[in-house]
């Protein structure tokens, strides 16, 4: 399962991370894409896509296109947050495949996964409003974050659907939140105060993310 393009991921990731600290905006400009493209070629060669792990497959291609947005120019941040919206839409139908199931422990997963999202828009909320047609893009950043919620949630209830494993969930549950941390500090970077070596932070938390999600799916799919 672990073959080359696996081990040139890693390897592109770690390059990021040291860019990102480091300043070195070459380093960065290669290592981030590559490191989605590599793990793209990764899941296609080991799954084929087959299934519902065609829906992770997309999710990555959105991802990619969604790190060069936001790597090019900050006006194309919001091709940015489209294309990860479109990421996360896909990692929410390759979750749900069956329907989830209603039990109490979805219910308080629920509820706790909404509660965590509007107290992170509730602090973004001042520095969202004080950029170029701030009600317009605080309406675009509240979809992408319920959206995100929604994917969380859907990762975090696989430890409720029977179909799924110990390991995919415990892997998938681990991507979903590791997402969810890199988007709450990418946002509260961005929009509330600098933070030293956030996006360092940011970067490590997303890539940490991003193979958890996929590793995940691709234990699940396999079986």
């Amino acid at each position: 399962m672990l073959t080359w393009s696996f081990f040139a991921a890693i390897a592109f990731a770690f390059v990021d991370w040291a860019s990102t600290w480091k300043g070195w905006k070459l380093g960065l400009f290669i290592a981030k894409p590559a490191t989605l493209l590599f793990l793209i070629i990764w899941t296609y060669q080991v799954t084929q896509w087959q299934g519902g792990m065609i829906w992770f497959g997309v999710a990555l291609v959105f991802s990619l296109l969604g790190d060069i947005a936001l790597m090019l120019n900050p006006r194309y941040f919001m091709v940015g947050l489209a294309s990860f919206l479109l990421a996360h839409f896909s990692f929410l139908i390759g979750f749900n495949q069956q329907p989830p199931p209603l039990t109490i422990g979805t219910i308080l997963m629920a509820v706790l996964v909404g509660i965590s999202a509007a107290r992170v828009l509730r602090t973004l909320k001042p520095g969202l409003l004080k950029v170029p047609r701030g009600k317009r893009f605080l309406a675009a950043v509240v979809t992408y974050g319920l959206t995100l919620a929604l994917m969380v949630f859907s990762a975090l209830i696989t430890n409720f659907r029977t179909e799924w494993d110990i390991l995919p969930t415990a892997l998938c549950a681990a991507g979903a939140i590791l997402f969810y941390i890199s988007d709450t500090l990418l946002g509260y970077d961005r929009f509330v105060v600098k933070v030293k070596h956030g996006q360092s932070y940011v970067h490590l938390t997303y890539h940490l993310g991003q193979i958890g999600l996929v590793t995940g799916a691709m234990l699940h799919f396999l079986k």
